[in-house]
């Protein structure tokens, strides 16, 4: 088997490395959570949105997309190839265009396409846009956070990382890292590396996820914009767990799951 787990500075993780998704195509040094780090700002938005009893604008959405990217670490949505290659022929154009590329207009039917469920390569994020109910995320604030994303990522903004993974899944079992208590999370935690062409594991890595949201909510609070009480944010974190559960039980109920604690 090639995948290792290797110790990194917690606060250098967060700040440094992708949160990406729960895939077993993604590649290098990483931890994962359910729709990446994308996927914890759509529910972080969500749960504001209820306490707040009001709808975030779009302009609310960059401001909190721009946040996150500024001063927590980096804000990564993935997609498949095969759905990049459906939306450049909705544009008219050849599959060997760079994203880069796109020119202002381009740019903009783009985001209106990505938006749709039926073009969004995410399969956990397709999931939401499909259930709102079942994820208790309502579909303009997914369309705002997708809109938000790919404007900052067409301007070039760092830590912003949009990653287009090729092939197909071929995971075998999921690796669920549930809790810490080797080392101190404040100061070390564990990240898998996968080495290329092995895909054979889906990962989860449920401490620094609640890490990161935690740094994400206290930067929120930093900046004076709306947030959520301290005393709701393990609810925060409970509900990116269980919809993360009927992800899996959705797209993947056959595969083993190994809740490992380290």
């Amino acid at each position: 088997m090639a995948h290792t787990l290797v110790w990194m500075p917690t606060n250098e993780i967060l700040k440094k490395v992708p949160c990406t998704c729960i895939d077993g195509r993604t590649q290098g040094i990483r931890y994962s959570v359910a729709g990446g780090s994308f996927g914890l700002f759509l529910h972080t938005l969500a749960t504001i949105q209820t306490a707040e009893d009001r709808c975030l604008s779009q302009d609310d959405v960059d401001r909190y997309m721009r946040l996150f990217a500024s001063e927590v670490g980096p804000v990564y949505l993935h997609s498949d190839q095969h759905t990049i290659d459906r939306i450049f022929a909705r544009m008219g154009l050849e599959t060997e265009t760079r994203l880069r590329d796109l020119n202002a207009s381009q740019q903009r039917s783009f985001c209106e396409l990505a938006t749709t469920s039926e073009l969004q390569g995410c399969g956990h994020i397709k999931l939401i846009m499909q259930n709102p109910i079942d994820y208790q995320i309502p579909p303009a604030l997914v369309s705002r956070a997708i809109k938000a994303f790919f404007r900052l990522y067409f301007g070039q903004v760092p830590n912003v990382m949009f990653d287009v993974l090729a092939g197909r899944h071929r995971e075998e079992s999921v690796l669920l890292l549930e809790e810490q208590f080797s080392k101190n999370l404040d100061q070390e935690s564990a990240l898998l590396l996968a080495e290329p062409m092995e895909q054979d594991r889906f990962f989860c890595h449920r401490p620094l996820k609640q890490a990161l949201a935690e740094r994400f909510l206290k930067a929120i609070d930093a900046a004076g914009l709306p947030g959520l009480d301290r005393s709701s944010w393990p609810t925060l974190i409970q509900a990116h767990n269980r919809a993360a559960e009927t992800t899996l039980n959705a797209l993947a109920p056959e595969l083993n799951v190994d809740h490992i604690r380290l």
